[in-house]
C-alpha cells in the first residue's frame, strides 16, 4: 500500500525520542532505590539501545504491515503466520544485538548465551505487535483525512460549478434586456443607441476581465453597476436619478461577481413608473464583522404574494452556495413608498 510512503518518519522519530527519555528516567527511578545502584553507564545504555533498536525495526515492521495486512480475509492466517514469525524472528534479533552491544561497551547486561536471551524475547514480542497495531492505526487515519480531504475538494469543485452555473444564466439574460433596449431606441433616438452600445461593450469588456472571479473587491463591483446604471440612464434620459452613498471602509470587502446587477436591474424595471420618472438609491457600510449593503428605489412597492424573479432567485442560490447561513437578502417596504433590497454578507477581504 502506498501508505507506507506517507508515514511521517521524522514525527516516529521523534515519538521514539520521548519513549527514549521516558525508558531512561523509569529504569533510574527503579535502580536508585537498590542497595548497590547500577552504574549510570548501565541506567542509561541499556534502554537507550534497546529503544534505539526497536527504532530502526519500526520501518521494517511497517513494511510488513503494509505487505501482509491483516484486514485481507482471504489470506488472513497466512498474513498471521507471516506476523508471528517476524515477531519472534524481530525480537530475538533485537535481544542478540542489544546483549552484544552492552557487552561490548562493557555494560553488565544478559548474557550471551541462547537461552538467557531466549528468556527475554517474550517480554519484548508485545512492542512488535503493539508497533504492527499503529502502522494499522496510522493508515486508518491517513484513509480518512484523504476521504475528508477529497470530499471537501468535491464540494468545492461542485460549489463552483454551480456559482459558474448561476453566473452563466445571469449574463443571457442581462444581454437580452439590454439588447432589447439598445433595439427600442434605434428608431426613435440612433444617437442614445449608439452611446448606449458603447457603453454595454465596455461593461461586457470589464465582466470578460473577471469572467473567472467568483468574487471581486466592492469598489469594482460598483464600478460595473455604475457603467450599468449609465446605459439604463441614456435609456430613459432624465427619467431616472440616482445616488450612492458608499461609505470608504466597505470598498476592500469582497462581494459575489455581479452580485448587484440583478438587484439593481430589478429596482429600475419596478422604480420607473409607466411614463414617469423614479429614483434610486444605492447605499454600502460595513458594521462590524458585516458588510451592509442596499437598493432602494422610489416606486410603487412589491407585491409579497408575487413570485420573484430569476435575478432574485438565482442572488439567493449564490449566497447560499457561498455563504451557507451566513448571509440576509431581503426585501423591504421603503419609507414613504417603493422597495428596499437589505443584503448582509460577512465582511471579507
Amino acid at each position: 500500500m502506498s501508505f507506507f510512503y506517507r508515514i511521517p518518519w521524522l514525527r516516529v522519530a521523534l515519538a521514539w525520542g520521548i519513549f527514549t527519555v521516558f525508558m531512561v528516567l523509569l529504569v533510574y527511578v527503579q535502580t536508585s532505590a537498590n542497595i548497590r545502584p547500577l552504574p549510570w553507564r548501565a541506567v542509561v545504555l541499556a534502554p537507550l539501545l534497546d529503544c534505539v533498536l526497536w527504532m530502526l525495526l519500526t520501518p521494517l515492521i511497517f513494511w510488513l504491515a503494509a505487505h501482509f495486512d491483516l484486514s485481507n480475509s482471504r489470506h488472513r492466517f497466512l498474513q498471521f503466520l507471516v506476523h508471528a514469525g517476524a515477531s519472534f524472528g524481530l525480537t530475538t534479533a533485537q535481544r542478540v544485538l542489544s546483549a552484544a552491544g552492552l557487552y561490548v561497551v562493557g555494560v553488565p547486561g544478559p548474557a550471551l548465551a541462547w537461552s538467557a536471551i531466549l528468556a527475554t524475547v517474550n517480554v519484548w514480542v508485545p512492542l512488535y505487535w503493539m508497533l504492527l497495531f499503529v502502522a494499522y492505526a496510522l493508515e486508518l487515519y491517513d484513509k480518512f483525512r484523504r476521504r475528508s480531504l477529497d470530499a471537501a475538494r468535491l464540494e468545492a469543485q461542485l460549489a463552483q460549478a454551480q456559482l459558474q452555473a448561476l453566473k452563466e444564466q445571469l449574463n443571457p439574460h442581462f444581454l437580452f434586456n439590454t439588447l432589447n433596449a439598445v433595439t427600442a431606441l434605434i428608431g426613435d433616438d440612433p444617437a442614445a443607441a449608439q452611446r448606449m452600445t458603447a457603453k454595454l461593450g465596455e461593461f461586457l469588456r470589464l465582466v470578460l476581465d473577471h469572467s473567472n472571479a467568483q468574487q471581486v473587491p466592492l469598489a469594482q463591483e460598483l464600478h460595473f453597476i455604475r457603467l450599468y446604471l449609465e446605459m439604463e440612464q441614456v435609456r430613459f434620459c432624465d427619467r431616472l436619478a440616482v445616488t450612492f452613498q458608499v461609505a470608504p471602509a466597505a470598498l476592500p470587502a469582497l462581494v459575489p461577481h455581479l452580485l448587484l446587477q440583478p438587484l439593481v436591474e430589478n429596482a429600475v424595471r419596478h422604480g420607473l413608473s409607466a411614463g414617469g420618472t423614479g429614483q434610486l438609491h444605492i447605499e454600502a457600510d460595513r458594521r462590524g464583522g458585516q458588510l451592509v449593503l442596499e437598493v432602494r428605489d422610489s416606486g410603487p412597492g412589491f407585491n409579497p404574494a408575487s413570485t420573484p424573479g430569476l435575478g432574485l432567485t438565482n442572488s439567493h442560490q449564490r449566497l447560499r452556495t457561498l455563504y451557507g447561513e451566513r448571509y440576509v437578502l431581503a426585501l423591504l417596504p421603503a419609507a414613504g413608498q417603493g422597495t428596499t433590497v437589505h443584503l448582509e454578507l460577512p465582511f471579507l477581504t
